[in-house]
């Protein structure tokens, strides 16, 4: 494929309690631009006021879940605080400048990479102040199909009840979405630090980000996360769930994630 990768990292929460999705967004962003993806390619949208916040020793550091090691150095710092909304996610997505910041500039050979994490409620992906609707998240995504915005959309979101963002997604507009869980159930905190006294991460981001962290992008699919990747989930519990155009999950995550 001859058109580039876009990755979009959003941590949709704030405060110290919700620590794991920042965490998340901030390794997310280390483990892609180990393979080569350029900051320009890449737009983060979180709140950041972990990195300092009075809680957190040492300061400026975020930890990871894989090494403990500091994750937040580097990472841009595209929209922050306010400037973390519903339309600011769906302007950045679409490529709609009038944000005034970097967007998702891409065109009908391009491959876009969509990770989200935070809280969810039914129906809908919430932000710190208003929540993003499937309704306004699946128009939005069909308009780009519509003006060969894209090649292919991948979509991963991490949220309670994140099951009920995709239902209304088509098979045919060539975007695979995978959430965490079913809409009605919430998600399963892990990793937790008893220094920091919060949660490092979410099983499903867990999951997939150790995933990131061991595997060959060249040789590894999309496929093999869905299917045989999750030994932790149970019947009962949170379990990843597919929409949009299955077919996807065959390609692989170098059609994505590297450069």
């Amino acid at each position: 494929m001859s058109g580039k990768k876009w990755i979009l990292l959003v941590a949709g929460s704030k405060d110290w309690e919700n620590y794991k999705h920042q965490a998340n967004v901030c390794l997310h962003y280390q483990l892609i631009k180990r393979h080569g993806i350029p900051d320009k390619q890449i737009v983060v949208m979180m709140y950041d006021d972990i990195a300092d916040n009075e809680k957190n020793h040492p300061k400026g550091k975020i930890v990871s879940i894989i090494d403990g090691l500091d994750v937040y150095s580097g990472v841009p710092k595209d929209y922050t605080g306010e400037d973390v909304t519903p339309e600011n996610f769906l302007a950045a997505l679409r490529g709609d400048t009038s944000t005034g910041r970097k967007v998702i500039d891409s065109g009908p050979k391009d491959n876009i990479y969509v990770y989200m994490t935070g809280l969810g409620q039914g129906g809908g992906f919430q932000f710190p102040e208003t929540a993003l609707s499937p309704k306004d998240l699946i128009a939005t995504i069909k308009d780009m199909h519509t003006e060969n915005k894209f090649s292919k959309m991948v979509i991963y979101m991490d949220s309670d009840y994140s099951g009920s963002m995709f239902e209304g997604l088509p098979s045919d507009v060539n975007v695979f979405a995978l959430t965490s869980c079913h809409k009605y159930i919430e998600n399963t905190p892990t990793d937790y630090d008893g220094e920091r006294k919060v949660y490092l991460s979410d099983l499903f981001s867990s999951t997939w980000l150790r995933h990131l962290n061991d595997v060959d992008f060249t040789k590894d699919t999309f496929t093999e996360l869905v299917k045989t990747k999750q030994p932790n989930y149970t019947e009962d519990g949170p379990c990843p769930c597919t929409f949009g155009d299955k077919k996807i999950t065959q390609c692989h995550l170098s059609e994505f994630l590297q450069k």
